[in-house]
This record gives structure tokens, sequence and C-alpha cells, in this order.
């Protein structure tokens, strides 16, 4: 699994050639500009390792304390942390609790006034909250493509060398030798 300033970084790299597509496709500035933020957005602060002591958790500076739960309930890796879409729906519906929470301690007022920014704002805004959320699950299902892809990779070389080094000792023992002592270095106890 790459560190979280290699994903970073791959994921950095790839969002020009992603706002390269979404210009070729002539989409509109404000759609491109709000997946390249939620894309952004994923990749900094809501990436699936915020189950760990990590990066993106680390991000969050005095407000990782809203992320705490998260780690306590969800294991590295599960299905519901590491899942495209499915892991970037449950973590845009898990943030939600605390604006939620705050709604709740400030009362009716701030209620009052909540509820007329969505009811107001909301019908010109949800196209470009939707694109947002997109840019979020491209991020996310990198991370994961990048995870797989590196897990596989290192059993596909450390196979390599399990099978090399069973191939040197089979030539000794085929041989009556005793192997010499880099055999004996290689090999680890279990």
């Amino acid at each position: 699994m790459p560190m979280g300033t290699t994903h970073r970084r791959l994921n950095t790299a790839l969002s020009v050639p992603l706002a390269a597509g979404t210009l070729w496709l002539k989409w509109d500035a404000g759609f491109v500009v709000s997946l390249l933020a939620g894309y952004h957005f994923a990749t900094y602060f809501m990436n699936p390792d915020l189950d760990l002591n990590s990066l993106g958790y680390k991000s969050w500076g005095w407000l990782r304390f809203i992320w705490w739960p998260y780690q306590k309930v969800l294991a590295h890796r599960c299905f519901l942390s590491h899942f495209p879409v499915i892991s970037t729906l449950l973590r845009v519906i898990y943030l939600l609790w605390f604006p939620a929470l705050l709604l709740l301690v400030f009362g009716g007022s701030v209620q009052a006034a909540a509820r007329d920014a969505i009811f107001d704002w909301f019908p010109v805004t949800w196209p470009f909250l939707l694109v947002f959320v997109i840019g979020m699950i491209i991020s996310d299902s990198l991370h994961a493509i990048f995870d797989t892809s590196s897990t596989e990779l290192k059993r596909l070389f450390r196979g390599s060398r399990r099978r090399k080094r069973a191939r040197d000792e089979n030539f000794f023992e085929h041989h009556n030798q005793a192997p010499p002592a880099w055999a004996y270095r290689r090999t680890r106890s279990r």
C-alpha cells in the first residue's frame, strides 16, 4: 500500500489529465472547478485512509476529533472504508453529523437560517454539489486502484523471491550438498 504522500502525488499528477479531459469535453468552467475541488478535497482531506492515523486524518488539524469514531468503528481497507462510491458516500454522510450537531446546539434561530439557506440555494447548487461528489469518487477510486495494484505487485515480487529461494534449496538438496551461507541468510523463520 502506498504511503499518504505517494497517494497525494499520484492524485495531484492525475488531476492535470482529468482537467484536460473535462475541458476537451467542453464542460462548463463551474463544473470543471467543482469536479477538481471535490477531487482535491478527497485527495487531501477525505481519503479512504481516514480510518488510520494518516496524513489525511492529520490534515483536519484540531477538527480531527470528528473522525475519531469513524476510526474506531471501521477496520482499515474494509469494504466500507475503501470501496469506491460506497465509501465516499459513507464518508460524506458521516461528515454531516457534525453540522447537524451544531444546529441542534445553537437552537431555533440558527436552524431557521440554515433551513432558509438550504431551500434558497439548493436548487441552484445541487448540480455543482453532485459534480463535487463525483470528483471525490474519482479520487477515491484512484486511491483504491493504487492500493490494490501496489499490494499485488508486492505479492508478485515476494512470491518470486520465495520461488527462487525454494529453487536454490532444491538444487543443493538434489546434489547432496549443504547450501552455502547466502542461502541461509535469505531464509526467515516463521
